[in-house]
């Protein structure tokens, strides 16, 4: 399992952005992961499986890359928390040769296809959203 922050950003493909930027701090409670800009820090939750871990650094990667800050104003943050997720799919999905791989395996269990992509559901229903035809005539 990755567990620093350099290497997952490496592995993601998403150092060049962020080389320097972070630190690779935990928490053991509260939410699964968090952005702060003013510092330039995100933090994960200790103890996470390997799907959650990537899709959620992946997830506060796409708010650390434009240095989202919440507003208060749920229209705006609902905007920063969709791209954020649509970043995180760019970063672990695409290019989709592993999905192409994997889905005639799975048929219509998008949960099962999922953890073979180590994402999370909800990172793999943006995936969908994004790009409805990507499974046609893969699965059957």
């Amino acid at each position: 399992m990755i567990t620093t922050l350099t290497a997952i950003t490496s592995f993601l493909g998403a150092g060049r952005f962020l080389a320097g930027f972070l630190r690779d701090p935990h928490h053991t409670h509260g939410p699964p992961d968090f952005y702060i800009d003013k510092y330039r820090v995100i933090s994960t939750r200790t103890n996470m499986a390997v799907w959650d871990y990537k899709s959620v650094l992946a997830h506060e990667l796409g708010h650390a890359h434009p240095r989202d800050r919440r507003s208060g104003n749920k229209y705006f943050d609902d905007r920063q928390e969709k791209r954020a997720d649509e970043y995180a799919t760019h970063l672990l999905i695409c290019p989709p040769p592993r999905l192409r791989h994997l889905a005639p395996w799975h048929g219509h269990d998008h949960s099962g296809l999922a953890i073979d992509l180590e994402v999370t559901p909800k990172l793999l229903e943006t995936y969908m959203k994004m790009y409805p035809n990507a499974l046609k005539g893969l699965v059957a």
